[in-house]
């Protein structure tokens, strides 16, 4: 199996995504083949590639004013369609249009913006189509386009033999529309022609057409040019045959030089995708750049390597990134039990469609072939990750982790994740695993360079990331591999979980936090009795510092934040389940009599304000409580930490009877004494505490920082109970200058830097 070593053209910091569509599940085989031998590439005026590998193209007229004024003539045309959609859709075409609907996520076709989207994916339907006529118009297999635009389509799919011209729902809609409306698109069928990169320009135009929510709902993210070419460079050479599931617009897999002056395409792409829209706009791609390719409209979970012509050398792929609590439940179900079935392995129920992609993707690679995948990094630190990670460690040779600096430019401009390139190879059977790269990288960085650093980086920090370098051996699938691109020198083998001192849990969810958490002034108003509410530290913006008392209570207080939770003890004459109260609600029946001092009133009437005005009924959380109205409670924390943020993690210790909600967790149940626990704190709050948490957090885009319940319970600690009483009493001393100095905006970093000096005697 070859491999491309040729130095490419320098490219900077991987630009913002173009990403692959995964939608429909229409399982129509479609095969387009052209002469693998011989690769050409559409030039503005149809003429072929020369031989001469000094030929450079001339430039292209398609500019950002070009696409930009395509990109209105999309929303005009759909503009008409709508309209049609409106008033012609007939009865026999609502089932299609139904099926579409849900197999992309679309809400029912009765919504305008339902609408809205359904005939902007047919007029660019229309547009690839008419954009793949003109191209065997050029090669002289087919006429000039004739008036009659859809029946001219109809015979080129009989002519050409092409199946991306066969009709589906889309068409249906389209041609509702009259060809008036229509013209603007088919006048600019040979734009994408002119456009130099076709993959990236269709896959923006469907990403600009769509809105980023739609496209959330279905993992759908653009993979940036320069990224396909790190992937396919590395994974295939020119002889190989690829295989790129989740296609899309074929960016992966169509050639990455836009001025296609060194040859690397594959000897062969077949492109996998569930959708019909995204099929076509790879076939598009793939055609007007004159890639050998047979591309399937099928669920790539449903494929087999028996389905394919050809033995796949590579694979490529950039899956949907749906989340496995958003998959529908059966076919959650199915795919879970299918793939288990096929790797003998149990798999985590948590797991997103990506994971799937990767367990079902080793069955179509044999010794020696590679595997390159995009996905977010989530599954480093979770634990359905766990499963995916011990499958990893089993069945490839992991040789490079490469991830994007969380903090900086994002690779998926409109995804809330970190990027990660996993490079896999399949290990013959007598050879074992050498060693994993975990590459971060943070700045501008040479493509070919970062290529280099996959295959045989040395560990260090080059001017724009890091290289570390672990045998794969020694990889541990219940740890946090995320922590190995930030490698700690600190040895923690002796010290000591922190749940061995302290129970750690998350605040409780209140289900409508609007509702159960108010203010001074909302109280007052409401007439609400003491006995029906708690004191609250709502959020974790509100508190500065290292401690939290009374006075800063009373603080917030008179500042208008919310410090009450509303959480009363049971009431005898109201309904445990909020079902049964909003029926008597929307019946207008008493539910309570009012009693003498009003108090009990005035509860009620805050509650049915909850069904009526904040529409509590409908809250599932509401629904699952020993008694709607209360939030489940548990007793004030000792500690508070913030669940999430950017600028580290504060270890806070809370010195009132206030409690917290599910933006904080906690420390309960603590076991040592009070200067104990001053003295862990100050360790929690120390330089050298804060470079081990990073190994226990999870990052995600923009530098934002998870710190779960389980992962706090893991951090280790020194032992507070065994280290001798002077250290101990040293630490809480300096734990309480450094709270005194944060409240008096002082040096804090100088107490810090004196706590770490002490555990420095201990470590």
């Amino acid at each position: 199996m070859s491999r491309i070593t040729t130095q490419t053209e320098s490219v900077g910091r991987l630009q913002p995504s173009t990403g692959d569509c995964y939608n429909s599940q229409d399982p129509e085989r479609v095969t387009v083949t052209q002469n693998a031998s011989v690769v050409s590439h559409i030039t503005p005026t149809g003429t072929e590639k020369p031989s001469d590998s000094t030929w450079e193209p001339v430039s292209y007229r398609f500019d950002e004013s070009t696409y930009e004024a395509l990109v209105e003539r999309l929303r005009t045309a759909a503009d008409a369609v709508i309209t049609a959609i409106d008033t012609e859709l007939r009865e026999s075409l609502q089932d299609q249009v139904v099926e579409w609907c849900a197999l992309h996520g679309f809400d029912a076709p009765d919504t305008t913006h339902t609408r809205t989207l359904l005939a902007r994916q047919a007029v660019l339907n229309v547009l690839l189509k008419t954009t793949l006529y003109e191209r065997h118009h050029q090669q002289g297999d087919l006429p000039s386009l004739p008036p009659n635009t859809r029946e001219a389509l109809r015979r080129a799919a009989k002519q050409t033999e092409n199946p991306a011209f066969h009709e589906y729902v889309l068409d249906e809609i389209v041609w509702l529309a009259n060809d008036t409306d229509l013209e603007p698109i088919l006048d600019a069928r040979d734009w994408l022609l002119e456009s130099g990169e076709p993959a990236e320009t269709i896959g923006r135009l469907y990403a600009d057409l769509m809105s980023n929510d739609d496209r959330q709902i279905l993992g759908q993210f653009r993979t940036p040019p320069y990224v396909g070419s790190l992937m396919r460079t590395w994974a295939a050479g020119d002889d190989d045959c690829v295989l790129d599931p989740g296609m899309g617009a074929g960016v992966l897999s169509s050639p990455f030089d836009p001025q296609w002056s060194v040859s690397t395409d594959p000897a062969h792409v077949d492109g996998i995708d569930r959708s019909r829209l995204s099929h076509l706009m790879g076939t598009t791609a793939l055609t007007l750049y004159g890639q050998a390719h047979d591309p399937r409209a099928t669920d790539f979970l449903d494929l087999s390597p028996d389905d394919l012509r050809r033995d796949v050398d590579a694979i490529i792929c950039n899956p949907p990134y749906t989340s496995g609590d958003s998959l529908p439940a059966a076919y959650k179900d199915q795919i879970n039990t299918q793939i288990e079935q096929s790797i003998e392995s149990k798999i985590s129920a948590r797991s997103p469609l990506h994971a799937y992609f990767i367990y079902h993707a080793r069955q179509f690679l044999s010794a020696g072939d590679r595997a390159v995948f995009i996905t977010p990094q989530s599954f480093l630190t979770t634990r359905y990750g766990e499963s995916l990670k011990q499958f990893l460690l089993e069945m490839f040779s992991i040789k490079a982790f490469v991830q994007f600096d969380p903090a900086g430019e994002r690779i998926f401009s409109d995804a809330h994740t970190t990027a990660l390139i996993t490079f896999l190879e399949v290990t013959p059977e007598n050879e074992s695993a050498d060693e994993t790269r975990f590459i971060r990288v943070d700045d501008s960085v040479d493509e070919y360079e970062l290529r280099h650093a996959v295959n045989d980086g040395d560990p260090g920090s080059p001017d724009w990331g890091n290289i570390n370098c672990i045998q794969q051996t020694q990889l541990d699938p219940g740890k946090n591999w995320e922590a190995l691109f930030s490698p700690m020198d600190i040895d923690t083998r002796n010290l000591t979980r922190l749940d061995e001192f302290a129970t750690v849990h998350r605040g409780k969810m209140t289900g409508a936090a609007d509702f159960f958490c108010l203010s001074q002034a909302e109280v007052d108003e409401l007439e609400l009795d003491t006995q029906y509410i708690s004191r609250l530290i709502r959020q974790p913006k509100l508190v500065d510092g290292y401690d939290f008392r009374d006075k800063d209570w009373e603080t917030l207080r008179e500042r208008g934040e919310d410090v009450w939770l509303f959480d009363p003890d049971a009431i005898q004459e109201i309904p445990e389940s909020i079902d049964t109260f909003s029926e008597q609600v929307d019946s207008d029946s008493s539910v309570l009599p009012d009693d003498d001092s009003g108090t009990v009133a005035n509860l009620l009437a805050y509650l049915r304000d909850g069904v009526i005005e904040y529409g509590l009924s409908g809250t599932g959380a509401l629904k699952n409580r020993s008694y709607w109205y209360r939030p489940r409670r548990q007793d004030s924390p000792r500690v508070l930490i913030q669940n999430g943020g950017r600028d580290g993690f504060t270890f806070l210790l809370n010195e009132t009877e206030a409690r917290n909600i599910h933006n904080f967790d906690g420390f309960y149940d603590v076991t040592v004494n009070e200067t104990e626990l001053k003295a862990l704190l100050a360790y929690l709050n120390s330089g050298v505490a804060e470079y081990i948490v990073r190994n226990y957090t999870q990052t995600l885009q923009g530098g934002f920082e998870k710190l779960g319940s389980g992962a706090i319970k893991q951090l280790p600690v020194i032992n507070v109970t065994e280290i001798n009483d002077e250290m101990t009493t040293d630490l809480a001393d300096l734990f309480d200058t450094l709270r005194e100095t944060a409240r008096r905006d002082g040096d804090c970093e100088s107490v810090i830097n004196r706590i770490d000096t002490v555990l420095q005697q201990t470590l």
